[in-house]
């Protein structure tokens, strides 16, 4: 009996032009719905978001490739990822101001504790449970919430940590949600620094001297109030 190699490696021209028109689809699909959920699905150690990850990665990957995954089913759903990113990052560079990438980016920090108190509701909103929390404050040296400057959910899902006593800078709080009140309720507790650092506080006289730009305000509907 002849093994026919055509049949599980090679595709058909039809199925060929399906696998380009899935992956373009999928990929502003799944896109979008990273946009959406992507925050809370990096940050959540639960297994069920893991799982739904890994299924929705699965059923992208096999949508894509077709009825029968074949060698050149893959190629082609590579090679079309691949000109979808090589064209939109051209798009970027083009000096139009609508292609540009926005300068506040669509996902941003949220804030998970200021002044050493938590933000329970955020918290719950994002899928996070005290002992992720402190698993990311034990990592910055935090010993006791009173050393919680800010701790904040990054866009990737990383929990950053600032500790009291630290010159926080207004610059510091960019891209981050409600960086308008968060501001004032660090200004209230006394760590907020606009003062440029001195030479020993920037590592010495080697270190970079070049302005960093301050937040802008939030719209009134993003600013979060006090815990």
């Amino acid at each position: 009996m002849d093994l026919d190699l055509s049949y599980y490696l090679g595709i058909t021209r039809g199925g060929a032009v399906a696998v380009v028109i899935s992956t373009v689809v999928l990929y502003f699909a799944f896109g979008g719905l990273l946009r959406l959920w992507g925050q809370r699905l990096y940050s959540s150690p639960r297994s069920v978001d893991l799982a739904v990850a890994t299924v929705l990665g699965a059923i992208v990957g096999r949508s894509t490739i077709g009825h029968i995954p074949t060698l050149a089913g893959g190629l082609i759903a590579l090679g079309t990822l691949a000109a979808l990113e090589l064209f939109f990052r051209f798009l970027r560079r083009l000096p139009i101001p609508k292609l540009r990438r926005p300068q506040t980016p669509s996902a941003r920090g949220v804030v998970l504790a200021v002044g050493g108190k938590v933000r329970a509701d955020t918290m719950r909103t994002y899928g996070l449970t005290m002992p992720v929390l402190w698993s990311a404050l034990r990592q910055a040296g935090v010993s006791h919430p009173s050393q919680v400057a800010l701790a904040v959910l990054e866009p990737r899902g990383r929990i950053s940590v600032l500790r009291t006593g630290q010159p926080i800078h207004p610059s510091a709080l960019t891209g981050v949600r409600g960086a308008h009140t968060v501001l004032e309720q660090l200004r209230e507790a006394g760590e907020l620094r606009t003062a440029p650092l001195s030479a020993d506080e920037h590592g010495g006289p080697s270190g970079g001297s070049g302005r960093v730009p301050t937040p802008e305000a939030p719209d009134s509907g993003e600013a979060q109030g006090t815990s």
